[in-house]
């Protein structure tokens, strides 16, 4: 009995010794793993991409990402910045505001990135400035229509505060400059406006009278219209009876198809109509059909780089762009507007690590003091009322030459 007693305490003791074994065992591993990512972390520089990758209009996120990674990958073959990797973490936020915000706080919360590329649509901007704001985290939106020059830098100026937002498009506001000069240069003098019952109607409307008054035009009409509509003859009849001799306008897709076919129904075919560049594409060409003369938008000049004179620098930087992303991914992107805004959101922040590190501050200071930044889409000068940063001299007005956009005069 005794003897048994003896041999069940030795095997209890061994039992005990194999369990303290594999607990040291799983402990040596946990730790290992753990700073095996301490590790990865400290050797690593976290970027996050917060663009619609799905949907409708889930291919404008994929060039953005296409974009961004052609630079990231460039970088990091060459070592990186001081060493240290950089990692682009990217999350579907399906064009959806409410998805946005959570894809957001994941990447500030769990991620810990120092700098967000994204969203792309307006309402998701809006939904999600607050949170990355209050993080201090720099930011480069795609969205034309967010307000950051127009409303958000003299308001934040007033109350003394700082914007982490960064907008890598023309802008309603510089697209309406570019168009009224442009008008004024041809002698054109009465504008009709019409624009969308919605804030980007809002924005325009605002924005040509602005321009208007400051370079010598008259708004002569000013019509709205509701977006789900498939019929405005009554808007652009009041607009010619109002003599307007050009019209102007930040509508895009079907209904700016709807409004040029309308122009030409009541009359005014000759009228130069000047469209939103959410309509540079041949689609909206095909869907013009016969009613092509005379209609007009502005882009950055990316998207007329083979216009450009041999003498203009940044001929070169966009033939660069565009040839490294053609040997990367063998083919074009849908738009190179969009592959580009990815590009230069990845290589400011590049840039503004390189410069001051990883806080999140001083890369938005850093940032706001540069001028003749070289991106690919343009050569952009920020200042503290300018988080856009392309000037009339890097925009032209295009116009439609068969089944293409081309820069006029």
């Amino acid at each position: 009995m005794k003897r048994g007693i003896k041999f069940f305490r030795i095997m209890r003791k061994e039992d005990v010794m194999k369990k303290m074994n594999w607990m040291a065992i799983l402990i040596y591993v946990l730790t290992m793993t753990f700073m095996v990512g301490l590790t990865h972390a400290a050797d690593t520089i976290k970027l996050g991409a917060s663009y619609g990758m799905s949907g409708r209009i889930g291919w404008i996120g994929g060039d953005c990402v296409e974009g961004a990674k052609l630079i990231i990958d460039e970088v990091n073959a060459k070592g990186g910045i001081k060493g240290k990797k950089i990692e682009l973490v990217e999350y579907d936020t399906k064009n959806e505001p409410d998805t946005a915000r959570t894809v957001i706080e994941k990447l500030i919360k769990k991620d810990e990135v120092v700098g967000i590329l994204g969203p792309v649509t307006t309402t998701e901007v809006q939904t999600v400035t607050p949170v990355v704001e209050k993080n201090k985290i720099p930011f480069v939106v795609v969205s034309g229509g967010i307000e950051i020059n127009e409303k958000i830098l003299p308001e934040y100026k007033k109350e003394g505060k700082k914007s982490y937002m960064w907008a890598l498009s023309v802008g309603t506001e510089r697209q309406n400059e570019v168009k009224v000069l442009w008008l004024k240069k041809k002698g054109y003098k009465n504008l009709g406006n019409i624009e969308p019952l919605d804030q980007m109607g809002d924005l325009s409307q605002l924005t040509y009278k602005a321009w208007c008054k400051k370079y010598g035009l008259n708004v002569v009409a000013e019509e709205r219209f509701d977006n789900k509509g498939t019929d405005f003859v009554t808007q652009m009849s009041k607009i010619k009876a109002a003599n307007a001799d050009s019209i102007g306008s930040m509508c895009s897709g079907a209904p700016a198809v709807t409004l040029v076919k309308n122009r030409d129904q009541v009359g005014m075919k000759n009228v130069p109509f000047m469209l939103s560049d959410a309509n540079l594409s041949k689609r909206f060409i095909e869907l013009l059909g016969e009613n092509t003369a005379n209609v007009y938008t502005v882009a950055a000049k990316i998207e007329f780089v083979s216009y450009l004179k041999d003498s203009d620098p940044q001929k070169k930087v966009i033939t660069d762009f565009q040839k490294k992303f053609k040997e990367k991914y063998n083919k074009e992107p849908k738009s190179w507007f969009f592959a580009a805004v990815g590009y230069d959101s990845a290589l400011m922040f590049i840039k503004a690590i390189e410069a001051v590190g990883i806080d999140g501050e001083k890369m938005r200071d850093w940032l706001e003091k540069q001028t003749k930044f070289e991106g690919a889409q343009a050569f952009y000068s920020w200042s503290n009322l300018d988080h856009r940063g392309i000037g009339v001299d890097q925009c032209s007005v295009m116009g439609i030459q068969g089944d293409k956009w081309v820069p006029v005069d």
